[in-house]
């Protein structure tokens, strides 16, 4: 199997001075054989998000672990 991750581009955030900034929305991951059984997958595990209007989502393939809860 092949993971993928998939995200927009068009977000934005704001730091801890209230500064925004622009930066990527991390909708969820998916794995298949190739990108569009991932991308089932992924709208399979995440179907909340079908309530919402997302379009041009973008996916990027991945191989091991994630790193979370880093600090700048």
């Amino acid at each position: 199997m092949r993971n993928f991750i998939f995200f927009k581009r068009d977000g934005y955030t704001y730091d801890c001075n209230n500064k925004e900034i622009s930066n990527l929305q991390i909708l969820g991951t998916g794995q298949g054989n190739n990108i569009l059984e991932a991308f089932k997958d992924f709208k399979f595990n995440q179907s909340y998000l079908q309530e919402f209007s997302f379009k041009k989502v973008t996916a990027l393939e991945y191989i091991g672990e994630f790193i979370h809860n880093l600090e700048l």
